[in-house]
């Protein structure tokens, strides 16, 4: 038995409220952490020519972390292909196609915001030194932008590959 137009729309409007909840607790948890692990007036960087041990270690993880993030990006546009591609019997509804496409919107901004990043690094070593500041936005835009194509590929594969459509 089919849904109805109606309870499809309360269904999507209710994955996307959890969507947004999500996110905004993952916001607030991750700016807390921040603010707990870094308080005011705490300095990241200095001036002096010498790296130290903690900056080595920092662009190590910013650089691990991004490889990660770089994979599941490519991961997500794997699977995202195979969806749309493998349909035997039938093919995506138009309506739905619309979070394919944002889902692999996002995951190739992820992808663009890991080449920054390995960009700012390589930049680092040339001219030995390091900067916290440089790579603080590109690597929460590289992971946000994951997790909104994780969510559109997760509404694209709950609405369009479900057996009740």
């Amino acid at each position: 038995m089919a849904p109805t137009s109606e309870r499809r729309t309360t269904i999507r409007l209710a994955f996307y409220l959890g969507l947004v909840l999500l996110v905004a607790t993952v916001w607030r948890v991750q700016r807390h952490m921040n603010a707990a692990a870094f308080p005011p007036n705490t300095v990241i960087s200095s001036s002096d020519s010498k790296v130290t041990d903690w900056q080595r270690m920092s662009v190590a993880a910013v650089s691990d972390s991004s490889q990660l993030l770089t994979t599941l990006a490519t991961a997500l546009l794997g699977g995202l292909g195979l969806l749309l591609s493998n349909r035997n019997a039938h093919r995506p509804k138009p309506r739905h196609m619309w979070s394919a496409l944002l889902a692999a919107m996002a995951a190739g901004v992820s992808l663009y915001f890991g080449f920054v990043i390995h960009s700012y690094l390589v930049g680092m070593f040339s001219y030995e030194t390091f900067s916290a500041y440089v790579l603080e936005y590109p690597v929460y835009y590289q992971f946000y932008a994951l997790l909104a194509g994780a969510f559109f590929l997760a509404d694209f594969a709950f609405h369009d590959l479900s057996a009740e459509n």
